[in-house]
This record gives structure tokens, sequence and C-alpha cells, in this order.
């Protein structure tokens, strides 16, 4: 009797991770579904709580006389809170409530064309609530307008209208401005942000002599904020606090311009970095100038920094502008440059790279500046030989910044010993130039090159 064979055909490895991988995938995307969903779904949740807090906050402005239709520290001002945290339906909200004047185009506005007399038309109240991690503008607004029973009127303060623009006159909008005055009754403290046109307009602002604090901040832009004139600061501000003239038109520019970022590095003749270096940065915008004789500049940044432990320091958000390194490191001299003081420009939204060419003081090597005696400008193009007729004879040329550093950056490098070295300059319209020069660690020589007299 003859036994019959069975073939049982199974599933290979490949088939195995194929279907693992397919089922994987099928998996995550369903997963990936349902989590989405529910994301949407509490979202829809909390926007509806959301919506019905803000209906209950602007229903309780509607049931207000219009006269008491305002918010603390405000213009108008009132018992409103600016700003509240609410918890409803298990969610806390950020609640923000701005009430303000409006200036009605319809019948003409103040300044204008036609020029309307009463610039407070009625008021205008938004509200918004916003929950987790939403920015302001992202959550539920509601915008609701109220009338006065009767005519419209003056009843005292002037309208302020302030312009934030960058250098090139173009206006910066949805920024965040904060104004307060501490000196009004009542004081004033309002968070608001710029239209289109960069422009804020806020009518009945009680009456005010630059008292009117204005701070701007919008992303990447520097940060400017108004100062009491002199004496209450220390110097003359290019930016003084706003006025505010009663029954009158107000208005105020301010300059921003997209910050830029600084990195500064610190390195050796051989391009290794030093670091932990010293230095003094002073520079950006102009905050005002002094009563000294003649008057210095008071800039935006003014302090001490050093190099890490990597030789790098990056400085962001710094405001456009001239700027002057002063090199402090104790030990360490800053060559490559006509002075201890390294002058650089940082434009609007520029990434600037400086380099920091330093040199230790306790190493045998000569710094040598070439000038014009008369005009004190440096020479450049000059010929520099310095040898000591045993183990050093070396020749270099002069830059923009008329020195020369010895011993030069060579491969393989060359030291300069200690002693006396012969000096050489020779350049093109003066008279040749010789010396001796005792090399002791660091030294530095300065040359005035007498101008070789007319053919």
């Amino acid at each position: 009797m003859k036994k019959s064979k069975i073939k049982r055909k199974g599933f290979s490895i490949l088939e195995v991770v194929a279907a693992t991988f397919i089922f994987s995938i099928v998996t995550i995307s369903i997963y990936g579904s349902f989590s989405s969903g529910l994301k949407s779904v509490a979202q829809s949740k909390h926007r509806v709580a959301a919506a019905e807090l803000a209906n209950e906050k602007m229903e309780i402005i509607r049931n207000m006389p219009y006269s008491d239709v305002g918010v603390q520290g405000g213009i108008p001002s009132g018992i409103l809170p600016q700003n509240e945290t609410v918890w409803k339906s298990n969610q806390k909200f950020n609640v923000r409530t701005t009430i303000v004047y409006v200036d009605d185009p319809l019948d003409g506005t103040a300044g204008g064309d036609p020029d309307d007399t009463v610039s407070r038309d009625y008021k205008e109240a938004r509200i918004e609530a916003t929950w987790g991690d939403l920015d302001w503008g992202k959550g539920v607004i509601l915008v609701s307008r109220f009338v006065p029973d009767g005519v419209e009127n003056e009843s005292g303060g002037g309208t302020l209208v302030l312009n934030f623009i960058d250098s090139t006159g173009q206006g910066i909008s949805g920024a965040e401005v904060h104004i307060t005055n501490n000196e009004t009754d009542p004081q004033v403290d309002i968070t608001t942000q710029t239209d289109s046109t960069g422009s804020i307009l806020r009518a009945g602002m009680p009456a005010g002599d630059r008292n009117y604090k204005i701070s701007f901040s919008e992303d990447f832009y520097e940060s400017v904020s108004t100062f009491p004139p002199y004496p209450a600061t220390a110097f003359d501000p290019t930016d003084v606090h706003a006025s505010v003239e009663e029954g009158g038109l107000n208005s105020k520019a301010i300059i921003s311009d997209l910050a830029g970022t600084i990195t500064i590095t610190s390195e050796d003749l051989n391009s290794n970095l030093v670091p932990n270096m010293d230095f003094h940065l002073e520079g950006g915008r102009i905050l005002g100038t002094t009563k000294d004789v003649p008057p210095q500049n008071v800039f935006s940044c003014d302090q001490d920094f050093s190099t890490d432990s990597g030789g790098s320091l990056t400085l962001e958000n710094m405001s456009p502008g001239n700027y002057t390194v002063d090199f402090s490191e104790i030990g360490y001299t800053l060559i490559g440059t006509e002075a201890p003081l390294l002058h650089f420009s940082l434009a609007p939204a520029q990434s600037l790279g400086i380099n920091l060419l330093v040199v230790s003081n306790s190493i045998n090597s000569l710094i040598v500046s070439v000038v014009n005696p008369i005009t004190e400008e440096p020479i450049k193009g000059a010929s520099v030989h310095v040898y000591n007729g045993i183990d050093f004879d070396q020749t270099l040329t002069t830059g923009d910044s008329g020195r020369v550093y010895f011993p030069p950056n060579l491969d393989p490098p060359v030291a300069m010993s200690s002693g006396p070295h012969s000096l050489e300059i020779i350049a093109d319209g003066y008279e040749n130039f010789s010396d001796t020069v005792e090399i002791n660690l660091l030294t530095q020589k300065a040359v005035e090159m007498a101008q070789a007299p007319a053919p």
C-alpha cells in the first residue's frame, strides 16, 4: 500500500515582514485619524464654550449704562477688567476685554477732511477668549458697538495717534503696544495692537505733558520704549514720552527695525579658538545724547561680554546700528585693527560674524604700526623687514590698518627670540626707515614715515 505525501505550503519570512509592515501602516493611520478626531472634537468643544463665555461677557456690557462702558486702566475708563482667567466646562480660558472710542469716518475724522471736531462717535467693545496655548487673535472674538443715548459730544481729553514704522517708512502691523500713564486720573494702562498700517488711534485720552510711556514689541523687531524728558532721564532721549493736549489731535511716530544677530569669535594667528576673552560692546539703537560737551550718544547696548569656553558668543535680537568692540582681556592684545577698538555696522535682519584676532602678551612678538606723521593715517603697502642675523628674517606688507605682526603665521611655525632685531621699512613716497627694536615678550613699535622730498 502506497503512502500519500501531503505538501503544506507556509509563509516565507519576506511575506511575514511585508504583512507586518502593511498591518503597522494601517494601524498607525487608523490611530492617527482617531487621535486627530479626538483633538478636533476637544477643540470644537472648547470653541463652543469660549463662544458662550464671550457672549456672557458681552451681554454684561450691553446691560451697562453707556457712561459706564469701559475697562480698568483703559480709555474709556470703567470697572471691567482688561484681562481675566475664567474656568468653564473644566477648561481654563483667558479673556481679554478691549473698549475704545471710535471716530467714524462717515462724518469725518479728527484732523481729516472733513475735520470732525467730535472724535468720540461711539464705543467699540472687543471680547476675546483663548484657551491652551492659543495666541491672541486666534481664539473666539466678539465685537459690538455702543452708541450714546443723545448727540455725540467731546467730554474732555484729546486724541492720541501713534505710528510705528521701520526705517524705510513701512508701517508695522500686528505689533503689541503698551500705553501707560500713572499721572492722570484715572491712571492709564492699555495693551493694544497696531492696525494694518502700523497705527493706533485712541480718543478721549486725558491731557498730559510727556508722561505717556509707549512700549513697542513685535517678533523679530527691536523692542522700543519711550523715556521721560531730561532731567528725569539722565540724558536727552530720542523717543520721549508722548503728550496729549486737551481737545487736540496728538501724533507720535516711533521707528523700529528688524533685529539682527552678532556672532563674535576670538582666535589666534593659527586659527585656533581662544576661549573666555573679555570685551565691551557698545552700539545699536541710539537712545539719546548726554549733556556732555560735546554730547555723546547713549546706545541700547553698552555692556561687558565674554566669549565662551569654545571661543564664541552669539548675541540675538540686537538693534541695527554702529557698534564698537573694546577688547579688555588681561594678558592678551587685539591685533589686525588700527586701535584696540573694532568698529562695525549691523543692518536690519543681518547675521554678522566678527572675528577678534588676539595674541598673548607672554610670547616674544612684534607689532609694527606705520603711519603718516602729518595726517596720522595708516600707510598701506609698506614693506616691513625684521631680522636678527641669527634665526629670524621675515618681511611683511602692511594692509589697510598699516600694521603687521611678527612672527607671521607660517607652516612650519616661525618663532621670535628675545633680544635686539633690526627693523627696515620701505614705502612709496616716503623716506626709507631703519631702527633697532628690543624684543621682550609682546613688543609694539609705532613708526612715523617721513615723506620723500619732491623730485
